[in-house]
């Protein structure tokens, strides 16, 4: 079964394929590339990496197929069958970029905001994000307008930062209701509204959206929605990193472990003591906050202090089990 990740990524590149201008056809890709890349998709969807990679590769380099050089960026994004090259994707994005697909603009304008294969631009970034966001890649809005939000190496202007991503919002789009939802907690001082916050953010988790749920829980646990139960808490941080959403790991595994005490062993229960250690594990081997991860392995280590070590590799199991990468025979 595929994994969610994965299935969008596969839908997505079909999507390309079906709207790539007849041009491209025409004149960059002569019909034995157009038979390449038909054949590398049915290969991807297979899992059969290598020869999918061989073919799309070919008519990236011979044909200077947009489509092509899309499916290599992600290849290298995502490390299927091959380890992850950050560098080396956003080198295909921007090649496909210049040949007009929006999303490898979009991607190749976070390549620049994060100086991941050349030095940070962000002035380069906007420019991709706006060319990309003009092309109907909605989301794109809101990254143009966090760099306008914070001025980061463009004029700041956060008036014209919210409007931006409003209008995307608006049509649909859940990243880009969180993003509204992150512009009205965090963002310039003139803008901040905790309850416009609240409403976006329920928006993009009513369409199960890890990242909403995170900012949910911590708006509860921060007390800035009045007040609330701790299971709601654990539900919402629960959720999020049940989808694999990263910061809420170490949320998740916290909350659990300093659940209210049984009354008969004054520690958490089983099931949430169980819970607590795969969420801290996780955080452990997936956050990359040094501060986060220091805090989660003191909390292992009081967790091992009171759970049976019988637990441990059933415990272990699931943790590796759900940290792997998505891929095609992951079943969501």
């Amino acid at each position: 079964m595929f994994g969610r990740k994965m299935t969008h990524t596969l839908w997505m590149i079909l999507c390309i394929a079906a709207v790539l201008p007849d041009a491209v056809a025409n004149d960059a890709a002569p019909i034995d590339h157009e038979r390449n890349i038909k054949t590398a998709q049915a290969m991807l969807a297979s899992g059969d990496y290598a020869q999918a990679f061989d073919r799309y590769h070919t008519a990236a380099v011979n044909g200077h197929h947009p489509l092509a050089q899309f499916a290599l960026a992600q290849f290298y994004q995502n490390g299927w069958g091959r380890a992850v090259d950050r560098k080396m994707a956003c080198n295909w994005f921007e090649q496909a970029a210049q040949n007009n697909v929006p999303s490898a603009q979009h991607m190749t304008g976070q390549c620049y905001e994060a100086g991941t294969h050349r030095p940070a631009d962000p002035a380069a970034a906007a420019g991709w994000f706006h060319r990309a966001a003009l092309a109907g890649h909605l989301n794109s809005y809101c990254h143009l307008g966090n760099l306008l939000m914070t001025g980061n190496g463009i004029a700041k202007d956060p008036h014209r930062a919210l409007e931006l991503c409003r209008t995307a919002a608006l049509q649909g789009s859940v990243p880009a209701q969180i993003w509204m939802g992150k512009f009205h907690l965090y963002g310039d001082a003139t803008l901040r509204n905790r309850q416009h916050a609240y409403i976006w953010f329920l928006a993009a988790a009513q369409k199960h959206a890890p990242e909403a749920f995170y900012h949910l829980g911590m708006m509860l646990d921060q007390g800035i929605l009045g007040d609330h139960s701790k299971a709601q808490t654990r539900q919402l941080f629960e959720q999020a990193a049940a989808h694999k959403y990263v910061p809420a790991y170490f949320q998740a595994g916290k909350h659990f472990y300093h659940s209210e005490p049984d009354l008969e062993t004054g520690r958490p229960s089983a099931e949430y003591l169980a819970k607590a250690y795969l969420w801290i594990s996780a955080a452990i081997q997936q956050s990359e906050d040094t501060e986060e991860i220091a805090a989660a392995q003191e909390i292992r280590q009081q967790i091992l202090a009171v759970m049976p070590p019988t637990w441990l590799a059933e415990l272990d199991r699931k943790v590796a089990q759900h940290v792997q990468p998505d891929n095609f025979n992951h079943d969501d």
